[in-house]
């Protein structure tokens, strides 16, 4: 086996080795004697040695480089032609190059194929074979890695199915998910790394730039950033058309609330590109920075008669209980033309009576809610409310109600359930909480590591523990009951008096 191994591989070499002489030997003018034959022997045919195949454990072989080569009747292999005629065979040498060049492709390409899909690899053979199809092959490898991130989440490896994310993310920018995904996940220990692959999304796919912003604007707020907010805002309402989404203006203006001073109106309002609807709002916003309590009244209340849609409507009228004035929101709601839906003149209502100090018609309106079915969003009505404006007696009455008529747990409920548990934190009520924790396992399918820390923390706020830690960890939340939460944690600074 070995003698067959060596020459098999000679055979290689000598195709052109000898080829290469001969052909030299007849360019010279055949001086001197053939450089393959025997040199003491007399060369003529059938009387002459080979030198060639001293060195093969089976001449016989290396008549696939040489046919002049023959067996003689006593034993013995000789050359059978006379020196003067002996010529190089360069055919022979091209087909058997040739043929063990693809025979080891054959063989190395079977041996890869093999052992990448033993690996996992979702490869097919063209892949392997055929150059241009080699540049799928980072496509496939960013599919390898996907799959095993995913088996690593599910076994709670989370820094491992992040660093595979990574690399199927490098590998394939292409696939949104993978960089949505990772995104998501960065956004906690990595806000850096989230950042710069929530900018590549925007950048690498404009056809989900609104998608994009939306889950980048999540996890600014998630965990506080609310100069990140207010800067991903003004970029989207600067560059989603001549009419952006008021949602976009409502959460800049939100940001620029928590961070207390007027310098990102003031930067945005310059910008030429700037709608003027939009400009009109931040105006009128900015003069309320400017303008002592009295005076931003009389503004507020001039800004809520000229609203030209829902959304400006509920800002304003959402200022002025910042001002402490629900005597001028209560009647605006009982409005017949008034702009606003059902749901937004409810959450008006019940902070209105909130800050105007009267719980009894509070507490009616909330148990008149309490008897008709609850959906999802009054779910995140309630929760959002009672975590801006805590009533115990009201929470139990909601967490009763929940008890007695459950939402069938899903995925899809998750976030309600989040909001009715952060609810329940900010009361303080461990029972409660506890509560909410059984039905969030069962919405997810599994036990949720975070909410027992949560838990904790909500418990020991009054001894000093940030509550900021807790939004990050409690995804995806309604957004509503996260700017709730930040509300009540980090209040922005008042107003001028």
């Amino acid at each position: 086996m070995l003698g067959l191994i060596r020459d098999t591989f000679r055979l290689g070499w000598d195709s052109l080795h000898w080829n290469a002489r001969k052909s030299w030997h007849i360019a010279r003018g055949r001086r001197g004697r053939c450089p393959c034959q025997i040199a003491s022997d007399s060369g003529r045919a059938h009387q002459t040695g080979c030198e060639a195949i001293l060195a093969y454990a089976s001449p016989a072989r290396f008549r696939r480089v040489c046919p002049l080569l023959v067996a003689r009747d006593g034993g013995g292999w000789m050359c059978s032609m006379n020196a003067e005629d002996v010529r190089p065979f360069w055919g022979r040498a091209a087909l058997l190059l040739g043929g063990g060049a693809l025979a080891l492709l054959l063989v190395a390409s079977l041996a890869a194929f093999t052992l990448l899909r033993g690996i996992g690899y979702d490869v097919g053979y063209r892949q392997i074979v055929w150059p241009p199809a080699w540049s799928e092959f980072s496509r496939i490898q960013a599919d390898f890695y996907r799959q095993r991130a995913i088996s690593a989440m599910d076994e709670g490896k989370r820094d491992e199915a992040l660093l595979l994310l990574s690399n199927a993310y490098e590998l394939d920018p292409s696939h949104y998910p993978t960089g949505i995904q990772l995104a998501q996940l960065w956004q906690i220990a990595q806000p850096l790394l989230s950042d710069r692959t929530y900018a590549r999304l925007l950048a690498d796919h404009p056809d989900r730039r609104q998608a994009t912003a939306q889950a980048w604007f999540r996890g600014l707020l998630a965990r506080g950033d609310f100069g990140g907010m207010q800067r991903l805002a003004g970029e989207r309402i600067l560059h989603s058309g001549p009419s952006p989404s008021p949602v976009w203006a409502q959460a800049f203006l939100f940001a620029t609330r928590q961070l207390g001073a007027p310098d990102g109106i003031d930067a945005l309002l310059v910008e030429p590109k700037l709608p003027p609807r939009v400009a009109a709002l931040l105006n009128i916003e900015r003069e309320l920075y400017r303008q002592p309590a009295a005076r931003r009244i009389d503004i507020l209340d001039t800004a809520a008669r000229e609203a030209g849609d829902a959304h400006t409507l509920f800002h304003w009228l959402n200022r002025m209980l910042d001002e402490g004035r629900a005597d001028l929101v209560l009647p605006r709601l009982t409005e017949r033309n008034s702009l606003l839906e059902n749901r937004e003149k409810l959450r008006l209502q019940l902070d209105a009576l909130a800050v105007a100090g009267r719980s009894a018609e509070r507490a009616l309106l909330v148990r008149q809610r309490l008897e008709r079915p609850l959906t999802p969003a009054i779910c995140e009505l309630l929760s959002s409310h009672l975590t801006a404006r805590p009533d115990r007696e009201l929470l139990a009455a909601y967490a009763d109600k929940l008890a007695r008529e459950p939402l069938p747990p899903s995925d899809a409920l998750y976030p309600q359930l989040l909001a009715f548990f952060a609810a329940c934190g900010e009361h303080r009520d461990a029972a409660l909480m506890q509560t909410a924790t059984g039905w969030l396992n069962q919405a997810a399918g599994r036990e949720i590591q975070v909410l027992p820390a949560a838990r904790e923390v909500f418990m020991r706020i009054p001894v000093g523990v940030r509550l900021e830690n807790v939004p990050p960890a409690l995804q995806p939340m309604p957004l509503e009951t996260t700017c709730a939460l930040y509300a009540r944690l980090s209040p922005p600074p008042p107003l001028a008096p």
